[in-house]
């Protein structure tokens, strides 16, 4: 009986105690500066706006008259702490050139989110939920609603949520319709020419952090319950379109139950949709007009890199930023900071034959960021693994390493389908011929690319890496890797299947193949990953750590930040490219001033 009591009082307390706690720390760094101390507390983003507007009254006292493109962030949840740092920025710095930026959060409207599955309990989770109090069953969407709340209250920007739109019939009306299909339906499932099964399966991964689905009450229970909430998105999506004739809908990722969808109904509409997301890179962002960066990465045109001067200082760049990958150090995911480089130990530790090639597998996490891509010559990277396991058994004269990605033992969200377990499932005795590294080893994938003849991946982003060091890439899943010039692209298990057969044949990549994926790596990591010096992150991308590194809108205005101008030149005339080169803005500021 306590506790129900206690937690209720934590639940009123908080948000107090919160503001509160964020009071003392702005005061505290304001004292520290009035007494010429340098040493400061990292303060919420709430205070570091309030810090921000109290120093730029005379910017605000003369902001443009809102006249160019309505601009609608999606916002929707506010427990991605980069994402609200990266948004806040984008609006003001869009305010300051003119823009009518607007704010769209969810504030407890939806039964689920990629963030909660519980969403505002409406319907009731019933058996596969907790059983909280009235007042704190809603207490994880309160939390979202108030850190989205105390920032956007303190930017000139138009607000409104989901909430405002719901309507009284909304979840009769849509539980009645799911009641109407079949379980095996659901992923294939559009609703009013939005596919929004294929958002709900993507996010009932996320959350259950697996890559395949597994047959039981509760993930059905789940799986509908995603579905639901997609399709509840797609009509408050269109009923705050209405009211608000956005020009441009601005989204974090592009994918899963509220972004993807609202991403893909903003396409019906007509509306240029602008995605970003915090890639691995420190202190940089990417954007893409259209669609998620997942898939722009896939299909952009390589015209727009190909041609690329690799002038010395871009060689120097990149070949020192691949190098630093085996380290760690400039991401903000660093698997390989104890990674063994010794060759010596691969082959002694995995009982490897020096007298035999070794053809390597490198794994991805199984859920992640999982989407449909026409071109998969398997049906999903189990399917590719185990057929390439069963090919390699009846191919004694070869080596077949698998590296199992470490982000599963080291990652953020690891996963709740470990591919080890997936491996000795399907093969309780694995051939003698093929070897697996687990995720927690600290052997180095690096110099397991090195050491072979080729390797083959499905989904994995270390592609590029793995051509640079000369070593043949063959990839036969979707990854941005693909279609590039420096890699073995099969369409068909046919495809895959015949070029493993002459595999042993494959030559090292020639200086050309090198040069191509040494100039798409620079590409990638220094033209897309936009260097972007307004926000700074100490201890993790996607929960804590990202701060403002501006004091005043003074940073924001045009012509300040040529980064910042790329960005909101995109947004605004959607269609300036998402991409920017310091190096190459470096040399034209030297080049003048001269």
């Amino acid at each position: 009986m306590h506790l129900p009591i206690l937690a209720d009082a934590r639940s009123y307390i908080r948000p107090h105690a919160k503001r509160l706690k964020g009071t003392a720390q702005f005061l505290f760094n304001d004292l520290n500066e009035a007494l010429g101390f340098s040493a400061r507390v990292d303060e919420p983003l709430w205070a570091q706006w309030r810090r921000v507007m109290g120093n730029s009254r005379e910017i605000l006292a003369g902001l443009p008259e809102p006249t160019g493109p309505r601009v609608l962030f999606a916002t929707g949840y506010g427990w991605g702490a980069a994402m609200l740092v990266l948004e806040t920025t984008l609006i003001a710095a869009l305010r300051l050139r003119g823009a009518q930026p607007i704010a769209l959060r969810c504030d407890k409207a939806l039964p689920a989110c990629e963030w909660n599955r519980f969403g505002n309990f409406e319907p009731s989770p019933g058996e596969f939920g907790p059983s909280p109090t009235v007042r704190t069953r809603l207490e994880q969407c309160r939390i979202c609603t108030e850190n989205i709340d105390s920032v956007y209250e303190l930017l000139p920007t138009e607000r409104i949520a989901f909430a405002q739109f719901l309507e009284k019939d909304d979840l009769e009306r849509l539980n009645l319709l799911i009641d109407g299909l079949a379980y095996e339906d659901y992923g294939r499932h559009t609703y009013r020419g939005i596919q929004v099964g294929e958002h709900a399966y993507s996010s009932v991964m996320r959350a259950t952090l697996r890559g395949t689905l597994l047959d039981d009450a509760e993930t059905r229970w789940l799986f509908r319950r995603y579905l639901l909430a997609s399709i509840l998105v797609v009509d408050l999506t269109n009923r705050a379109i209405d009211a608000t004739r956005p020009d441009r809908i601005v989204a974090v990722h592009g994918i899963y139950v509220t972004h993807g969808t609202i991403c893909e109904v903003a396409r019906f509409r007509g509306i240029p949709v602008v995605v970003y997301g915090t890639p691995y890179r420190r202190s940089t962002i990417w954007l893409s007009h259209d669609d998620t960066y997942h898939r722009t990465l896939i299909s952009e045109p390589p015209a727009i890199w190909e041609d690329l001067e690799m002038t010395p200082a871009r060689v120097r760049r990149v070949e020192e930023y691949l190098a630093s990958k085996r380290f760690g150090g400039r991401d903000y995911a660093a698997y390989h900071a104890d990674a063994n480089n010794d060759a010596d130990a691969l082959y002694e530790e995995l009982g490897l034959d020096r007298k035999k090639p070794i053809i390597s597998a490198f794994t991805n996490v199984l859920w992640d960021a999982q989407l449909y891509y026409s071109r998969n010559a398997f049906s999903d990277m189990l399917e590719w693994l185990f057929e390439t396991i069963r090919y390699f058994e009846h191919r004694a004269d070869l080596q077949l390493v698998i590296r199992i990605h470490p982000a599963e033992a080291k990652g953020t969200l690891p996963t709740n389908q470990p591919l080890l377990a997936e491996i000795e499932r399907e093969f309780p005795v694995l051939p003698e011929n093929v070897k697996v590294i687990r995720p927690e080893s600290n052997l180095s994938s690096y110099t397991l690319a090195e050491a072979s003849h080729a390797a083959l991946i499905y989904g994995a982003r270390m592609g590029v890496e793995i051509a640079a060091l000369g070593t043949p890439l063959v990839v036969a899943g979707e990854t941005f890797n693909r279609g590039k010039g420096y890699s073995y692209d099969v369409e068909t298990r046919e495809e895959y299947f015949e070029l493993l057969d002459r595999i042993q044949d494959l030559p090292r990549n020639d200086e050309t193949a090198i040069r191509r994926a040494r100039t798409y790596a620079y590409h990638y990591y220094y033209r897309l990953m936009i260097d972007f010096k307004l926000f700074s992150v100490k201890d993790g991308i996607h929960l804590t750590g990202p701060q403002l590194e501006f004091t005043s809108l003074d940073a924001l205005l045009p012509g300040v930040d040529p980064a910042l101008d790329v960005i909101c030149d995109g947004i605004l005339d959607a269609k300036t490219p998402f991409f920017f080169d310091s190096l190459e803005r470096q040399a034209a500021e030297s080049t003048i001033a001269a």
